[in-house]
């Protein structure tokens, strides 16, 4: 901390009074202002050398009409995706200048609500959200066009966002699966799926349902969670070797494909002899030699830069109009997680 001569820190007052001009004068000099005299000018700012002050930066850019400050909030960031997806913005918001502040919401209404409050408390000069939401609508009032907000990996249809197409990725897979020979095929996701969970389920279903397959739907929230099929417990051993066992899975996001890999090593299951896994995002630990896993890739690098660049165009008035989509291609990355059944 930068400090006066009495040991406390330097306001601005200090230096207006050190320099003989009035708190304005300082204010003005310290925004770039060119109302200054060039010879007020110099005694302001050796008067802040000699008291060392360090102006408030969000003060600053407040009087400016801009914060530094961009909010990011995402559903889980324990998810390597949504992890991942974070750094990623923070590394391109601070090309430009900016911070990023983080709120995970867990998949909570209240959370998420209180999440909201308290980037628009913070006067953050934009929002990116990495997932869908639990209340969109109630979320849409409270920011009310305050701040401009883009949606990264999901969509709203009040806000700009950048996508992929989550059907398209959900049939890459039924077909993949269905070309190595399997016919037993399993479908896992969240207790509680959002819309992409939904769409990638869709996609995978109506391939399957073209070639006369029915997936038996799978829910569960890795590694604890309780299994169910259809709302009625079940369990991984009557699952994965028990009869009519599922030879090939997909599974909604690769959080849950590595825990799946997991489950499958603990039950003495071979993969992809006996059951093929198949996940979707790509996230690094997906490319690891033990884990290896096949996987639906979407560009996290292509989807963060082109939703910030959406971002700072709207607070920078440089886009304007109606709320625009954006959708990313996907593509299958074939590794050792899947093969052909026994």
């Amino acid at each position: 901390m930068t400090a006066d001569r009495s040991g406390r820190p330097a306001t601005l007052g200090d230096v207006a009074l050190l320099a003989r001009v009035s708190p304005s004068t300082v204010s003005n000099v310290v925004r770039g202002s060119d109302v200054v005299a060039p010879r007020t000018r110099r005694r302001v700012l050796a008067a802040i050398e000699e008291l060392a002050y360090r102006p408030n930066v969000l003060a600053r850019h407040l009087l400016q009409g801009r914060a530094t400050t961009i909010g990011v909030i995402a559903r889980d960031l324990a998810n390597p995706f949504f992890a991942e997806m974070a750094g990623l913005v923070e590394r391109e918001v601070a090309r430009f200048g900016f911070a990023a502040m983080f709120c995970a919401t867990e998949g909570d209404d209240e959370r998420e609500a209180q999440a909201i409050s308290l980037m628009l408390d913070h006067r953050v000069s934009g929002l990116v959200f990495l997932s869908f939401l639990g209340q969109p609508t109630e979320v849409e009032k409270e920011i009310n066009g305050q701040v401009p907000s883009v949606f990264v990996a999901a969509e709203e249809p009040w806000a700009d966002s950048v996508s992929v197409d989550e059907h398209r990725g959900g049939e890459l897979v039924a077909r993949h699966l269905i070309e190595l020979g399997h016919r037993r095929l399993g479908f896992v996701g969240p207790t509680h799926p959002d819309r992409a969970d939904h769409r990638r389920m869709e996609g995978f279903l109506r391939a399957s349902a073209d070639s006369g397959l029915r997936p038996v739907i799978i829910a569960w929230d890795p590694p604890d969670g309780p299994v169910t099929i259809r709302g009625e417990r079940a369990d991984w051993p009557s699952i994965l070797r028990g009869p009519g066992a599922a030879t090939g899975i997909f599974a909604a996001n690769d959080f849950a494909a590595i825990d799946l890999l997991d489950v499958a090593d603990a039950l003495g299951i071979e993969v992809p002899g006996d059951l093929s896994i198949v996940g979707f995002d790509d996230v690094d630990m997906a490319r690891l030699r033990r884990i290896n896993l096949t996987t639906v890739s979407q560009s996290r690098e292509a989807l963060v830069r082109l939703g910030v660049e959406a971002l700072l165009g709207r607070i920078e008035g440089r886009i304007v109009g109606e709320p625009h989509v954006t959708l990313a291609s996907v593509t299958l990355k074939v590794r050792g997680s899947s093969g052909p059944p026994r």
